[in-house]
């Protein structure tokens, strides 16, 4: 089994297989009662981005439903993406990662 047949996480996966992070990172700061800011920053900086090696796409989910996506051009953009959005109870904040040369990436957090 390869990276690409698989939805990787920190617990099937093992980046150092690869030599680079792509596991995207997530953080979320509290706006307002009713408002968040979530950033994700695929591998903190530590992926390539190269004409043949980069970060293509992150994709936001709110409780395993799609809400955003942010799409990154080769060497010219930096694969982290902030999104506003509302959330006012306790969830699960997840984000997936497509690298074209490894795969989808998967991370969640728990928001409270």
């Amino acid at each position: 089994m390869t990276l690409f047949d698989q939805l990787n996480t920190a617990e099937n996966s093992n980046e150092a297989v690869t030599n680079e992070k792509h596991l995207p990172l997530i953080t979320v700061e509290k706006l307002s009662p009713e408002k968040i800011k979530v950033k994700v920053d695929v591998g903190g900086g530590k992926h390539p981005n190269a004409d043949d090696h980069w970060i293509q796409w992150v994709e936001l989910q709110i409780n395993g439903l799609f809400i955003a996506r942010s799409e990154f051009s080769a060497v010219i953009s930096d694969p982290t993406a902030e999104f506003i959005i509302n959330a006012n109870r306790a969830c699960k904040i997840g984000a997936l990662a497509r690298c074209n040369k490894h795969g989808l990436w998967k991370s969640e957090i728990d928001f409270a």
